[in-house]
């Protein structure tokens, strides 16, 4: 350690100013604190210069003078170590401090002990003599001497016996005294040391001149004697404290190499950090050029969502508007328009894997993304790569708290349904807030505040509020008991994934009531039956009953029993709606016990396919189809498109359930990046699992290396935004556009956090969502 400092001069310079900015402000106010206490200690026989005693004022004059002139220097002293044009003194300047205070303790305690407490004990003396009858004992003169007693040790005294008596005090017995009883201020000079800091270096410079001016005044003061106790008293007088200072200064030295070595380490981590980000700004410089070049071609690459047969029908429709037609052959060209677009609707889905494949422009994360949600799962593309994920046992008891055993509660076969110990209940006052909120805040409702004030039951809460604003129990005849059960069972059977949750489920629900009764004054709420918006709002808080937090692709890859069961095709969406009508097999919970034949058919398709459609890997097929209808029905350029689609309840409904079901990205921001922050959140947990099972980790489920901003801006260009820009031509035109601009800001967010290069969610969360100082349109 030592050849560091001696090899680097510099290095040497670097610790002296790191250690004393990090050690002046600690060491400024010990000093502060210690001159405080020393003068008011010192100061407590102030009152002596007063004195009506002439010798008394002169005694103490002498004394503040002795005590006060020696610290003076320290507040200045302390000043300077404060300044950062004399931090490289610290050690210089601190060591002149506690040398300012020894001589000032040292030389105080001496001429306290030999002049102050002489005149206390000499007044004692005579009192004593008076009081034991020696009055007059001045008058006779006595040779105190080893001639005349050879027990006397010590130098020979004459006078009286008074005399005699003072003497002895003022020779023998104060000095011995004051020396041994200063060793004391010695001592507390030496521990005083450590505390401000001192190196080895200044502290043995500080102990020698300490030790040997102290011993020096125990060679001027102590008393010449020949007793052989004296003599052992003055040797120890001595010794003691060289040995004291030889003592603080090894353990001095021991916490001088811990502080530097824990200075070596740190210095050599930030050498290495510094590497890292001169590496880290080159690469960042290349990444730069690499874009500009980038950028200097024709266009940056983006991913067409448009279906070959789409972009055919749009040809063949521009072509039959563009040409000079009969009206026959006119009709002609749109009947066949008409019959295309009647054909598979898988025509209607871009072929994500074929673009995939041979875009090579794409970075690997966003390919493997798009390919994992977006691309058709048909057999001959499905592969199964990757170590068998093992699953973890489920236990039965808090099913709905754990989603770590979140793939256990889904099961592979329909669950036992729990018997209802007690019969569920609602408040009333909480379940009419919940219904006055859900009609004062309406798109934006927080529902992760309604899980706040009702227990954690936001979906139940949610739902019967629906329930009763539109009064569907009514006119369905549902037994209020029945549908109590039936709500507390589905809020039950959410599990507390930090994302698919009941909180979710609620805010789903009531999105679906909002885009339905709310937009376009209501025009989508008399286009549909009643019977049709009561699956729909039961579709939508049953969309992802029992999530277990993992993706379809997971289930899959694991080769789990859902994906045996269901085919590996819209495995999740297949059981959260098998699982919720095994619920309503109990009598106690059959929302639908007292529908005819025809009308219950008629619901569970709906429900059925509602919820089926919430696949996002049937997201373009339904944008193809909404594309197809507006292509069918398009005249001269006219939205009258929108008519067959706003027509069609079935398309309606799952345009509608998907529009909420990704409806946090329109939220407002603070409310949006909250649920953004959770749903990533589920997917590093995702990623955890599939690292602890040595499987591959999906695309943007590795917390280890997040990148928030790209999969956010990913999911807005290939999900979000092409899908709202559709229905709001098709579906809500113009009354949807306040929701779609909210979305379309919110992306700029996530483009704006990208371009900061922001990778972290609470980097994004802090520095751009909630700074209102960060504004984009």
């Amino acid at each position: 350690m030592t050849s560091h400092f001696v090899n680097e001069p510099r290095l040497e310079k670097l610790y002296e100013v790191t250690f004393a900015r990090e050690n002046s402000s600690r060491s400024s106010r010990i000093t502060g604190v210690f001159f405080v206490l020393y003068l008011i200690f010192t100061g407590s026989n102030l009152t002596n210069l007063f004195s009506s005693d002439q010798k008394v004022r002169d005694e103490s004059m002498n004394y503040f003078l002795l005590v006060f002139i020696p610290i003076i220097p320290i507040p200045f002293l302390i000043y300077l170590s404060r300044l950062r044009k004399y931090e490289v003194q610290f050690q210089r300047i601190y060591s002149v401090v506690i040398l300012c205070w020894s001589f000032s303790m040292i030389s105080g305690g001496m001429f306290s002990m030999l002049t102050e407490w002489y005149n206390y004990i000499s007044k004692d003396v005579e009192i004593l003599m008076e009081a034991l009858g020696m009055k007059n004992a001045t008058e006779a003169i006595y040779y105190i001497n080893s001639t005349a007693i050879p027990a006397w040790k010590f130098k020979p005294i004459s006078g009286s016996q008074s005399e005699v008596l003072q003497l002895y005090t003022k020779e023998v017995l104060l000095p011995s005294a004051t020396m041994n009883i200063n060793l004391l201020r010695v001592m507390i000079v030496f521990v005083f040391v450590p505390l401000l800091r001192i190196d080895t270096l200044h502290f043995t410079l500080i102990a020698s001149i300490v030790c040997i001016s102290y011993n020096t005044l125990t060679i001027a003061y102590y008393p010449n004697t020949d007793s052989s106790s004296f003599s052992q008293n003055r040797i120890l007088v001595i010794c003691f404290p060289i040995m004291f200072a030889l003592v603080m200064l090894l353990r001095n030295r021991d916490v001088d190499r811990v502080i530097r070595q824990d200075f070596l380490h740190v210095w050599a981590v930030e050498l290495e950090a510094e590497k890292a980000t001169r590496e880290k700004n080159l690469i960042a410089e290349e990444n730069r050029n690499l874009k500009k070049e980038l950028a200097q071609r024709d266009n940056d690459f983006s991913l067409d969502l448009t279906s070959p047969l789409h972009s055919l029908l749009a040809e063949l429709k521009s072509f039959i508007d563009e040409t000079d037609m009969s009206e026959e052959d006119t009709n002609r060209g749109m009947a066949i328009l008409r019959n295309l677009s009647k054909l598979d609707t898988n025509l209607f889905m871009p072929d994500i894997s074929a673009q995939m494949k041979d875009e090579n422009e794409v970075d690997k994360d966003t390919k493997n993304w798009a390919l994992s949600v977006l691309a058709r799962k048909d057999y001959a593309g499905t592969r199964r790569t990757g170590a068998t994920v093992s699953l973890s046992s489920h236990s039965n008891s808090d099913t709905r708290r754990s989603y770590q055993d979140g793939l256990s509660a889904a099961g592979g076969s329909p669950s036992a349904i729990a018997p209802l110990l007690t019969m569920p209940t609602w408040e009333d006052d909480t379940l009419n807030k919940v219904r006055h909120q859900i009609q004062t805040d309406g798109w934006d409702l927080n529902t992760l505040k309604i899980a706040e004030i009702t227990g954690n039951r936001p979906l139940m809460y949610v739902t019967a509020a629906m329930f009763e604003i539109h009064e569907l129990h009514e006119e369905f005849r549902i037994d209020r008991i029945v549908l109590r059960n039936f709500l507390f069972m589905l809020d039950e059977g959410y599990l507390a994934n930090p994302y698919h949750n009941s909180s979710h489920a609620a805010d789903v629900v009531n999105s679906v009531n909002y885009l339905i009764t709310a937009l376009s004054d209501g025009q989508i709420r008399d286009t549909l039956t009643n019977l049709e918006f009561y699956a729909a709002i039961v579709a939508a808080a049953i969309h992802d009953f029992r999530h277990p937090g993992k993706s379809n692709n997971y289930l899959i890859k694991a080769k789990h029993d859902l994906a045996v069961q269901y085919n590996d095709r819209s495995i999740l969406e297949s059981m959260h709606v098998a699982e919720t009508f095994f619920i309503m097999r109990n009598p106690l919970c059959d929302i639908f016990a007292r529908m005819k034949d025809k009308p219950y058919r008629e619901i569970r398709k709906a429900i059925i396919e509602m919820v089926l459609s919430t696949d996002l890997s049937m997201h373009l097929q339904l944008v193809g189809n909404l594309k197809a209808l507006m292509i069918q029905e398009n005249n001269g350029g006219n939205a009258a498109g929108a008519t067959r689609a706003v027509n069609d309840p079935m398309m309606i409904m799952k345009v509608v359930i998907k529009c909420a079901d990704i409806g946090h990205a329109a939220k407002e921001r603070k409310l949006h990046v909250i649920w953004s922050s959770l749903i990533i959140e589920e997917f590093f947990l995702q990623g955890d699992n599939e690292r602890a099972n040595n499987s591959d980790i999906s695309p943007f489920m590795d917390r280890h290396s997040e990148n928030s901003a790209k999969n956010q801006v990913g999911f807005f260009e290939f999900i979000v935004l092409p899908f709202y820009e559709t229905v709001s031509q098709v579906v809500f035109d113009k009354e949807f556009t306040v929701i779609h601009n909210i979305a379309k800001q919110n992306y700029n967010l996530w483009k704006e956090s990208d371009r900061r290069q922001l990778s972290s969610i609470v980097a994004i969360k802090n520095e751009v969502f909630l700074n209102d100082k960060v504004q984009v349109t």
